[in-house]
């Protein structure tokens, strides 16, 4: 029954107890807070670190080399559109498109959609980049240079920037 004691008819010393733990649940709690928003800060900061480098590598880009091979390339364009995460290619003859993703330094693609002309001849660059597309992890990105990494490091697509994106 002494719990129903009105706190001043309590001994001092049990006050004193009281209000010392009082304190340090404050002090924990407090300081639970501040590591709490601490860890907030840190995954801001990823994603906008995420945000840059996917503004970074946004614009058209002529391709340099495809698959290791350097000629008949033709006029392909591979434009790549950072506020919705989505490449348009245009080749010769139809387009492709597909979702993008950046994180840190990997790069993934959704799988690739494209019109259906036949033209006799030009078809080849468009059927390269279909297959290679899914192979690709990561990327290289220099001032103008964008190169597109399998997971062994192996470029698999070489772009430069073209004019008209700086």
């Amino acid at each position: 029954m002494h719990l129903l004691k009105p706190l001043s008819k309590l001994k001092p010393c049990f006050l004193k107890q009281t209000s010392i733990l009082a304190i340090f649940s404050l002090l924990f709690i407090v300081g639970c807070k501040q590591n709490n928003q601490t860890e907030k800060t840190k995954e801001v900061t990823q994603q906008n670190e995420e945000t840059l480098n996917n503004s970074e590598i946004s614009g058209e880009y002529s391709v340099n080399t495809l698959n290791h091979n350097t000629e008949n390339l033709g006029n392909l364009i591979f434009d790549f559109n950072s506020e919705n995460g989505r490449l348009a290619i245009t080749t010769d003859c139809n387009g492709i498109s597909a979702y993008y993703e950046i994180d840190d330094n990997n790069l993934s693609f959704s799988k690739a959609a494209s019109t259906r002309k036949f033209c006799e001849g030009a078809m080849e660059n468009e059927k390269m980049i279909i297959k290679v597309l899914p192979e690709i992890s990561k990327f290289n990105f220099s001032e103008k240079k964008l190169e597109l990494l399998s997971n062994d490091n192996e470029v698999l697509i070489s772009l430069i920037k073209t004019e008209k994106s700086e």
